[in-house]
């Protein structure tokens, strides 16, 4: 089984946000998450008094490039709302990692990756 979760904070510039920028862009990214939408994906930005969330969730019975595709669209965030910001956790119980979430984090425009040290070992941490 692979399983992902984590949000995202929207933002373009964190000091000044251009707001009319912003929900355009907002408004392109919901046409491009639909793709993580299904009978075991979810996706969807929530706006929060103008604060744009973007929340991922999956729990798929492979991975099948789905970590691929998650930094697809982390790098194309970065790229039109550079300021934005967070986190995507998730575990490969096939990947040769079972025991072990891995993050994403999405911060000032660049991806890096992480071993979890919160939620790993998942046995005993998590699971008996």
């Amino acid at each position: 089984m692979f399983e992902y979760k984590g949000w995202i904070t929207l933002s373009s510039d964190s000091y000044d946000e251009d707001f009319y920028r912003l929900k355009e862009q907002v408004a392109f990214l919901e046409k491009e998450i639909t793709k993580f939408n299904g009978s075991s994906k979810f996706s969807k930005i929530i706006n929060c008094n103008e604060d744009y969330t973007l929340s991922l969730i999956g729990v798929l019975n492979h991975e099948n490039g789905i970590v691929e595709e998650i930094k697809d669209l982390l790098h194309h965030i970065a790229e039109v709302l550079p300021a934005s910001f967070g986190v995507i956790y998730y575990r490969d119980q096939e990947g040769g990692h079972e025991n072990h979430y891995f993050i994403i984090r999405l911060s000032k425009g660049k991806l890096d990756e992480f071993n979890d040290h919160i939620l790993s070992p998942c046995f005993p941490i998590i699971e008996d």
